[in-house]
């Protein structure tokens, strides 16, 4: 397995994105790992990086088991865990899993909950621009089951190297303006941008860069994606819709073509696995939950994305 170690007693450039916080990132840090002679330390064609969360270690442990069992070797993988104010016998857990795995991104300033995603996401790509040189990043939650030798497979064909922003867009949504998740600081429209679903996505390495130089110019917003999808907003993107993630907030069933299907818990990824090793189909049924569609880019956002067709994945 492909993997960077990081060191989570030395605040070297191994561990540069430990340094952000959760309120601002050091303009001077950012100078120091940009100069630094460590930069970039390993090559490789696919970071995938993994949003986690500190108590979660029975699903990063499945997922090691079965989908990044088949990561090859230009590849490497970051969980990303929020590990400020954890509790001591929380702390010595994810201490004692970084020592036998090495594979955790630990944001030692960065408090671990849903409302900081969207900064966790941010420390992690300004790590992975400062530390990796790679041409593709996969984001995908942990509960998320990627068929890693169908995207491989796909990647070959995709006709984009550059300025891609790859996944399941929609267009319709619109802000929440109360509750626990109230949007107070969207005004630029009455609907989201279009954004790519955050069960999964993927970003060349130049929208990433992107991304990590311009840090103190983005707007942060309550959802990961949506940040996403507005920071990249303004850029000559291509996006490409892919019905293939399955990736919204609930799966829409299982399809022996997806890529990368969202919701999944520890019984459903070893099933996945299984079928996989012993039939080669992703299903050991196909069924569907509810239809898909294909974005519609000739339309208004409003418009983009009716659920019309049952042959669509």
């Amino acid at each position: 397995m492909a993997a960077i170690s990081l060191d989570p007693t030395n605040c070297s450039i191994k561990t540069c994105a430990e340094k952000i916080k959760q309120t601002d990132i050091d303009d001077q840090l950012i100078q120091q790992w940009e100069k630094s002679p460590d930069r970039a330390t390993k090559t490789v064609f696919l970071v995938i990086l993994i949003v986690s969360s500190p108590t979660n270690q029975e699903q990063r442990d499945v997922i090691r088991e079965t989908w990044l069992s088949d990561e090859l070797v230009d590849t490497v993988h970051f969980f990303a865990i929020g590990t400020h104010k954890l509790s001591e016998d929380v702390n010595v857990t994810i201490q004692s899993e970084q020592k036998k795995f090495k594979d955790l991104l630990l944001l030692n300033n960065l408090e671990d909950s849903y409302h900081a995603l969207p900064r966790k996401l941010l420390a992690s790509f300004i790590y992975v621009h400062f530390n990796v040189k790679y041409r593709f990043l996969l984001k995908v939650d942990d509960d998320s089951y990627v068929n890693l030798p169908k995207l491989h497979q796909t990647m070959k064909s995709i006709p984009y190297k550059q300025r891609l922003y790859w996944g399941f867009f929609d267009g319709r949504a619109t802000p929440l303006r109360r509750g626990q998740w109230k949007e107070s600081d969207w005004i630029l429209c009455d609907r989201y941008i279009p954004y790519a679903l955050g069960g999964g996505y993927i970003l060349s390495d130049d929208l990433v860069s992107f991304i990590a130089l311009n840090y103190k110019f983005l707007k942060i917003y309550k959802n990961e994606d949506v940040s996403v999808g507005t920071w990249l907003a303004p850029v000559d993107v291509h996006r490409y819709h892919d019905p293939r993630f399955d990736t919204e907030y609930k799966s829409r069933g299982c399809k022996n073509e997806y890529i990368v299907t969202h919701k999944q818990n520890i019984i459903h990824m070893r099933e996945k696995f299984n079928s996989l090793r012993t039939s080669g189909l992703l299903c050991k049924k196909e069924f569907t939950i509810r239809k898909s569609y294909q974005y519609n880019w000739n339309v208004p956002p409003s418009m983009c994305c009716y659920r019309n067709n049952s042959s669509i994945p």
